[in-house]
């Protein structure tokens, strides 16, 4: 049986996630999103510190206020969400998942002593969970 520190946030989190800078133009965070198949992403600053959040829905958005206009530049600065709910590395897997059935989110940045350190998602809740439950 596992124990319970073995359900920290911090053994279940995805460690290898796509960083995106406030001053990265909207074009090219649609280009990494479609090539890593993703739709958030955590925006940071030149210290890795959480500054907010872009997901796909704002890229759309970008995309019908350009009007799909090709030489349209909007950065990621102006349409991110500045404010993050995020969780610490050391939370259980269970606390992350009440988490997800009271909000609509589907991942949240693992944050430890400020910086970003990974993603954790349903999924991965779900596959933490399958060592007490299976």
């Amino acid at each position: 049986m596992p124990t319970s520190d073995e359900l920290h946030v911090r053994y279940h989190l995805n460690p290898n996630f796509v960083k995106l800078k406030a001053d990265q133009e909207i074009g090219e965070v649609i280009k990494l999103f479609n090539k890593h198949r993703i739709f958030g992403a955590p925006v940071v600053d030149d210290l890795g510190n959480l500054v907010g959040m872009i997901s796909g829905t704002d890229c759309i958005k970008a995309g019908i206020q350009s009007n799909f206009d090709s030489s349209f530049r909007g950065l990621v600065e102006d349409f991110m969400t500045p404010e993050v709910r995020t969780v610490d590395a050391d939370y259980s897997c269970l606390y992350v998942a009440e988490m997800f059935l009271k909000d609509n989110y589907r991942r949240y940045p693992v944050v430890e002593n400020g910086n970003v350190i990974g993603m954790i998602g349903r999924t991965d809740v779900l596959k933490s969970l399958e060592k007490y439950l299976c």
